[in-house]
């Protein structure tokens, strides 16, 4: 407690936003696949989620290279009246007066884009706002809130979003309508540019040449990249080895099955997070970042190879223990030394880059689940291994000489 008390004002109140934000997303982006299929069409819905990624991936980049130009404040009021727009768009056309899912997917469509354009700049507020000595407790700290607003906007979801839609997203844009108005009275700016930047699309171009042109931070984006493949795969080739290889058994009276056990691999990684992500954070302190790095994503790979190795509940349990030590180990570490490689005067457009990972990498997540036929159990779990040790070696590279 005396840790977060003498942090910024600002990391004080983006604590509060992170956790509304991130119950707005689990509340109700786990299910729009569900509701764009019922309305759509399997095909139609998967064009859709398609378009939503584009234009959330541009939307990012984008946002990154205006938080260097207009200051972080200023995009992140104008993300987050995308936001809200765009809740209650769709609330209106999913209210009792009728429903259309054309103008739904345009409303969910703002939305996106608005928290896309918004996160670049919240990321780099961050960064502003914090020093190199606290900010592995301060990325810890928000890790730890996002998974418990994680957990609670799923229940919320999962309870409310078949039968309540029109009260969820009148629900979602109140929260929303709260989020803004404490970035916009409590908030303080956090970037003056020492030179003037355009906001224009050709000079975030050549911004973004500059950012990729960036030898050492390439380097960790690409070890990320290969990092987060491994750990993407609960939402892709656990799931299908769970469904296809678990043997179903009972536990205190409780029958498990493929799907539940992946739900119960959640439920464990969560519920630890929740639990030691604390005490985690303050025996790793004194890690340096690349070695953290190093084992905690190690630990995660080992995790998930092995997970793909076995098909009974204990084994299962044991993996999920230790991928998510090795998550907790990560997670700071990584974000840390994300923002000790960043050019100051471009955090922004540093962080927009980040924005790029993350879609990637779950695109090439789901090539490993069309190649999986190929490569069998053991051979999935060999490419975790092999993709693993990849980014290990490629981050330690990029770590190299950064004091933390």
């Amino acid at each position: 407690m005396q840790e977060f008390m003498a942090l910024d004002r600002n990391l004080k109140l983006r604590t509060l936003t992170v956790f509304l934000t991130a119950l707005l997303n689990a509340a109700v982006l786990p299910n729009m696949t569900i509701y764009y299929s019922h309305y759509f069409g399997a095909a139609a819905a998967g064009i859709l989620l398609i378009v939503v990624s584009i234009a959330s991936f541009i939307a990012g980049l984008y946002g990154g290279h205006l938080s260097d130009a207009h200051g972080r404040k200023p995009i992140m009021l104008a993300g987050s009246t995308l936001l809200i727009v765009g809740y209650l768009i769709a609330a209106l056309v999913n209210s009792p007066l009728g429903t259309n899912p054309v103008f739904a997917f345009v409303g969910f469509l703002l939305a996106r884009v608005g928290g896309s354009l918004s996160d670049p700049a919240e990321q780099a507020m961050m960064i502003d706002a914090s020093t190199p000595q606290n900010r592995r407790f301060v990325y810890a700290m928000l890790y730890w809130v996002i998974n418990i607003s994680v957990m609670l906007g799923a229940a919320i979801g999962g309870w409310f979003f078949r039968d309540y839609l029109f009260e969820l997203l009148l629900a979602m844009a109140v929260i929303a309508v709260i989020n803004i108005n404490i970035i916009r009275f409590g908030m303080r700016e956090t970037f003056q540019s020492q030179q003037k930047v355009s906001g224009s699309v050709w000079q975030a171009v050549k911004v973004y040449g500059q950012v990729f042109a960036d030898k050492r931070y390439v380097l960790f984006l690409a070890g990320s990249l290969l990092a987060n493949i491994v750990t993407n795969q609960p939402n892709f080739y656990l799931a299908v080895h769970l469904g296809r290889d678990f043997k179903a058994t009972h536990l205190f009276g409780i029958a498990l099955y493929g799907q539940r056990m992946l739900s119960v691999v959640t439920i464990i990684n969560t519920v630890m997070i929740i639990i030691l992500m604390a005490l985690f954070t303050r025996l790793t302190s004194k890690w340096t970042l690349g070695v953290a790095f190093a084992v905690g994503v190690g630990l995660q790979t080992l995790g998930f190879a092995m997970s793909f190795e076995v098909n009974t509940f204990w084994p299962l349990a044991l993996a999920a223990v230790i991928l998510t030590f090795g998550e907790m180990i990560s997670v700071p570490s990584s974000q840390t030394l994300r923002a000790a490689l960043m050019d100051e005067q471009k955090i922004g457009a540093y962080s927009g880059g980040w924005a790029a990972v993350n879609p990637l990498a779950s695109t090439l997540s789901g090539v490993t689940v069309s190649i999986s036929p190929l490569l069998g159990n053991s051979g999935m779990s060999a490419l975790m291994l092999i993709l693993g040790a990849g980014g290990i070696a490629l981050v330690a590279k990029s770590a190299r000489g950064v004091q933390a």
